[in-house]
């Protein structure tokens, strides 16, 4: 079974977030803009899309999100949330070369400034560990305006933007007022003429523009895929019942079931450590000269790991497994048989198992899990008179199980 060998790490720790991310940087970091292709998924609540691209082009000038047919770099964010806390991995990359960090942190703000500089590390290695802060707006006495727009220091603005030639006319103005004062000695000079007034940058042209006339900003274009919705709070315990079906163990089939609890952790991967009860029999079959039935009753655990993820509903998971228990033949009363007895053996054995999982809805999960099974215990079933072999149990055996339960 393969596990994420990556490290789990606090988001106030930015210091050592900042050596772990460095690595990541390693030769492949580049001088010119580096375009991403983000794709988002977080529980309600987090912060969006669009707030972690501010936070990672906060840090550096080199990150951009990516046009829909640019080459770019795949960056995969997931946020998930249980117990009071909350966890993000990242993957960045794609194929063999991928590289996964995970953090955890107690709000996802902090969760998300954490991936957001591990990005800028990966993108620029000299990257800021703080946030730039965005520039301020100056601020004066604002006297309203005709037609919205307000006063500040004396020039016009519009939606906050001062206005070149509004300045120039209120300078102008006041030189006049000042030559033409009572009681002044002087002669009143001429006005002089406003100076030119120099073009409005873009971005004044930006912050007078309507919001309605502005195009998207980069912010808007996080994934190139549609939207995603959040994702579902991770629930830790889940409780149900589970059929089963086991080949080689007897002759015929042993179909059963029973309950099972399953207690899941964040540990970078979802691992799961499910334990079941299960009671299967095959019923009266016909074996030779007589009949027999058996019956086998056992308690298992199984551990897995969610190690692959097709779609946000579905987890497909490797696992091994332990059971043990017992395992019961009795003879029947036949034609040739005239005395009927039975047998109880010990049962254990191991097992290399898949697994998918479905959740369906917040709550209620269903999965589907088999796989070979490795017999501890091998025993033979005969009659003894006349002598015959009934069943031995084979080197491997194999199991199947479907079963459904409510988290909380």
């Amino acid at each position: 079974m393969r596990c994420s060998g990556s490290a789990v790490l606090h988001p106030r720790r930015l210091v050592a977030v900042a050596v772990l991310a460095g690595a990541l940087a390693g030769s492949d970091a580049r001088a010119e803009d580096q375009p991403l292709r983000i794709t988002y998924e977080a529980h309600e609540g987090c912060p969006s899309p669009e707030v972690f691209l501010r936070e990672l082009t906060a840090r550096t000038s080199r990150a951009r999100a990516a046009a829909p047919d640019e080459a770019a770099l795949e960056v995969r964010v997931r946020i998930t949330g249980s117990a009071g806390a909350t966890r993000g991995r990242i993957t960045l990359g794609a194929g063999e070369g991928a590289r996964v960090r995970e953090v955890g942190g107690v709000t996802c703000a902090e969760v998300v400034a954490a991936l957001a500089l591990i990005t800028a590390l990966r993108v620029d290695p000299t990257a800021s560990l703080d946030p730039k802060p965005p520039a301020a707006e100056p601020r004066s006495t604002e006297v309203p305006a005709p037609g919205g727009a307000a006063t500040v220091g004396g020039a016009a603005t519009v939606g906050g933007a001062a206005d070149p030639a509004g300045a120039a006319r209120a300078a102008g103005a006041a030189e006049a007022a000042v030559g033409e004062a009572p009681g002044s000695s002087s002669p009143p000079r001429a006005a002089a003429p406003p100076p030119a007034a120099p073009p409005a940058s873009p971005a004044q042209v930006a912050r007078a523009a309507p919001a309605s006339a502005r195009p998207p900003s980069p912010a808007a274009r996080v994934s190139s895929g549609s939207p995603r919705q959040p994702l579902p709070e991770e629930r830790r315990w889940t409780l149900g019942l589970h059929a089963s079906a086991a080949s080689g163990v007897t002759p015929f089939a042993l179909l059963g079931g029973g309950p099972f609890l399953e207690l899941r952790a964040d540990v970078g991967v979802g691992l799961s450590l499910r334990g079941a009860i299960e009671l299967a029999a095959t019923g009266a079959v016909d074996v030779g000269p007589g009949g027999a039935s058996f019956t086998r009753g056992i308690g298992r655990l199984d551990a897995c790991a969610d190690l692959f993820r097709p779609a946000r509903w579905l987890a497909l998971a490797p696992c091994v497994g332990a059971e043990g228990g017992f395992l019961r033949g009795a003879g029947r009363v036949g034609e040739a048989i005239a005395e009927a007895k039975q047998a109880t053996v010990p049962w254990a054995s191991l097992g290399l198992l898949a697994r998918a999982t479905a959740s369906l809805g917040a709550r209620v999960r269903a999965d589907l899990q088999g796989g070979p099974q490795l017999p501890l215990v091998r025993r033979s079933f005969v009659f003894e008179s006349p002598a015959q072999l009934v069943h031995e149990v084979p080197a491997v055996t194999w199991t199947l199980h479907a079963g459904a339960g409510l988290s909380f």
